[in-house]
């Protein structure tokens, strides 16, 4: 089996180069090859995302508006991770209830990967999430760009469909959708249990490379 792994080399300067409300921009000066090497990076809490699926073959989408990209997209339910030790099911059950009111009896990690990892130390967990019913109390009332985030169930077929023709990007909906595939199909190889280890986040932790709040 391959695998990732943590390497350090040496750190002649570190220094915040931007300081965010959700997330810092890092400069870092080392030696890579016997060479003066500078680095931005975005200092990331990193995040988990859920595809949930119903019995009818639909996925729990949400439309989203992103400055960033000046778009309403299309994208699985998400959330930032808020403490570095924060366990990130209950953020996957949190962020599922606050941005859909829905909630699932049935999880498994589906997937883990590093979102921009040329300059981010973002590491992203999506979880499969099935049994899925609305809460008794119904969606929270959200915020900013959650305030009316429309909910909606979309056939998978229909989700490839666009997909394919490049209607949709936003990352975790991509990878989680072909993912969630596989899995339907091989769920022995493609899932684990909800409180698998999650090494990656464990990695950016050890080497100091997850945002954390100022207060």
């Amino acid at each position: 089996m391959i695998s990732d792994r943590v390497v350090t080399y040496p750190v002649a300067m570190s220094e915040t180069a931007f300081a965010g409300y959700v997330w810092d921009v890092r400069r870092e000066e080392f030696t890579l090859n016997e060479n003066q090497v500078t680095r931005d990076f975005l200092v990331h809490p990193g995040a988990v995302a859920i595809i949930a699926l119903n019995d009818a073959g639909e996925l729990l989408l949400i439309e989203q508006y992103r400055h960033a990209q000046s778009k309403i997209m299309w994208e699985a339910p998400a959330g930032l991770m808020d403490l570095a030790n924060e366990n990130p099911l209950e953020t996957a059950k949190r962020e599922l209830y606050e941005e859909t009111g829905y909630v699932a009896k049935t999880w498994n990690v589906l997937l883990d990967f590093a979102n921009s990892p040329g300059g981010s130390s973002e590491q992203i967990r999506i979880y499969f999430a099935r049994d899925v019913s609305l809460h008794p109390d119904g969606r929270p009332v959200g915020s900013d760009e959650e305030l009316d985030m429309p909910v909606h169930w979309i056939a998978i077929q229909d989700i490839l469909e666009s997909i394919r023709r490049g209607a949709i990007t936003n990352p975790q909906l991509v990878a989680g959708t072909h993912a969630a595939l596989i899995a339907l199909a091989e769920p022995d190889l493609a899932l684990r249990s909800a409180d698998a280890p999650w090494h990656a986040r464990e990695d950016v932790l050890a080497t100091k490379r997850v945002w954390l709040p100022k207060n």
